[in-house]
């Protein structure tokens, strides 16, 4: 894989970046070497350095790989020059396999500011672990009003995050890359390569002094596509695609006189599929956010205020698809899933007690579940706007939405909870009862909150347990009663009593009015369902 900090990259910073003392002058190198590891290189073919002042004894130092970092450090912080060209580089090591970049160009270099840079293309070729060559082939990279801060101070401790970089515009052609799956065998039908693809990428950004004031960034066409062979390729041909897309766009805004910043945009488009996108208003920012050591950046981050987020989903087959997938795979029918999903959303103020936002969010999944359309969740916060760091450290769920005045917005409305009907190939198949329809998991739980189950305990004693929507459970075993907790943990419910040390957890099941508690063994014992609190416990 291609990396922005890889030494050949590192080499070429330092080719457009590089150092000079001397009077403005013209120099011509050809077939440089650089040696950028113990066992790796990279040639330069040709190199042009137009009106700098840099000397050719110093270039050919330079590229020589003798100078200390130091002496690389001071020469980078005084580098002047007018151009800087490379037709070709190519970088190599003692394995097989090569990078060449193609067509480098720095112009108004001026001690680490860079007015335009530019690169006509990558092409990468390199045998693979697993069998396969990694393949990688880059279009056109052009970049405006580049600054690097701290460069000198970068080079000397060779710590690359010491360097401070920042643009106005770049603008990316695309790539095409390839590479071995290393779980499909490379005789598999279609191969084992996946293929990753991105038609354009550009990003912007305005400054009021140092400080970032607009930015924007647009990737178009990301794709990727899954060896067929494979579980992933598999999944995605069975839902009708031979790969994924999507489109990717970020746009913010800060103010320093009012210190917000507006995350305007920031979303994924999936062809097909649909998108989901996230816009948010912070507050109490200070310019040290953005940059700075890492240390002051992380603090002003953490001060920040959240002032509000949204959350839109906008479906475009993706909840179709997910339906069918889960169907297939529990053999269920479409409608089944989905009233499954509904069941639980519409329990959802049951099982969240302690959310008074939590029938706003079961209303708005309701909705889309049914819809298919969009949903928007929204969260003001209610004053005083919390902070980040007071956010994260909150544990309970409850409590960080309880800081917000929350809105659920979706098309459409949320239609009565029935059970769909099960289909019939005869008339005779018609005229019997429908058999009741298996709940399992959440959604089998849901249907017991509020209501009670009867039967016999291990002892064949009459056993009674009436279960509160507030996670209280009231048992009344033969003519004893207790009271204990109940909790939702992943696909089991888990009671505990007073006097016992450890949970027991079961999974349940729920078909008409009998509920089955499965144990950890896979014991299972039935009770009847009884609605609401029959026993009065």
């Amino acid at each position: 894989m291609i990396s922005f900090r890889s030494p050949s990259f590192v080499s070429l910073a330092l080719l457009v970046a590089a150092p000079a003392l001397a009077q403005a002058a013209d120099i011509s190198l050809d077939n440089v070497s650089l040696p950028t590891g113990e066992h790796s290189k990279i040639t330069f073919k040709h190199i042009d350095l137009v009106d700098t002042n840099l000397t050719t004894e110093e270039a050919n130092k330079l590229f020589s790989g003798a100078l200390s970092r130091e002496a690389v450090a001071d020469l980078v912080g005084k580098l002047k020059a007018a151009r800087i060209a490379v037709n070709e580089a190519t970088a190599t090591s003692d394995k097989p396999g090569s990078i060449v970049f193609r067509d480098l160009t720095g112009e108004g270099i001026d001690q680490g500011a860079i007015a335009h840079l530019s690169l006509g293309g990558v092409d990468a070729d390199i045998p693979g672990d697993t069998g396969g060559a990694i393949t990688f082939k880059s279009q056109k990279i052009a970049v405006d009003g580049v600054q690097i801060r701290n460069l000198a101070e970068a080079i000397k401790t060779g710590q690359a995050s010491a360097a401070q970089a920042r643009i106005s515009r770049a603008a990316w052609g695309g790539f095409d890359l390839s590479a071995p799956d290393k779980d499909t065998p490379a005789g598999a039908d279609g191969g084992n390569l996946i293929r990753i693809h991105l038609n354009s990428a550009e990003a912007e950004q305005s400054f009021d002094g140092d400080t970032p004031a607009k930015s924007s960034f647009v990737a178009s066409g990301f794709s990727v596509a899954m060896p067929k062979a494979s579980q992933a390729g598999a999944t995605l041909t069975a839902l009708g695609y031979d790969k994924i897309e999507a489109t990717m766009k970020f746009a913010g805004a800060y103010q320093a006189a009012t210190k917000t910043f507006v995350l305007d945009d920031y979303s994924l488009d999936f062809a097909k599929l649909g998108s989901i996108g996230v816009s948010a208003k912070l507050g109490g920012v200070e310019k040290a956010a953005f940059g700075g050591d890492a240390a002051a950046t992380s603090a002003a981050i953490q001060a920040s205020e959240v002032q509000s987020v949204q959350l839109k989903l906008v479906n475009a087959g993706a909840l179709e698809k997910a339906v069918a997938l889960t169907a297939l795979s529990k053999s269920q029918t479409p409608d089944a899933v989905k009233a499954d999903w509904s069941m639980i959303a519409a329990q959802g103020p049951l099982l969240a007690p302690n959310i008074p936002a939590a029938a706003t969010l079961s209303q708005g999944l309701l909705k889309f579940i049914a819809n298919g359309k969009n949903l928007t969740l929204s969260f003001n916060a209610k004053a005083p706007a919390p902070k980040i760091s007071e956010l994260q450290g909150i544990n309970d769920p409850a409590q960080v939405v309880a800081r917000f005045d929350v809105a659920a917005a979706a098309d459409g409305s949320a239609p009565p909870l029935t059970a769909p009907a099960a289909p019939s190939s005869t008339l005779a198949q018609a005229a019997e009862p429908a058999p009741a329809q298996k709940l399992t998991g959440l959604a089998a739980w849901s249907a017991l909150v509020g209501n009670t189950v009867s039967g016999k305990d291990s002892d064949g004693l009459p056993l009674s347990e009436f279960y509160a929507p507030n996670g209280v459970v009231k048992q009344l075993d033969d003519d004893e009663t207790a009271t204990g907790k109940w909790i939702v943990r992943g696909e089991n419910v888990c009671f505990i009593f007073p006097g016992e040390k450890e949970e027991t957890c079961y999974k349940v099941e729920v078909a008409g009015d009998i509920a089955t508690f499965i144990d950890e063994d896979g014991d299972g014992k039935r009770y009847t369902i009884l609605k609401g609190n029959a026993k009065s416990l």
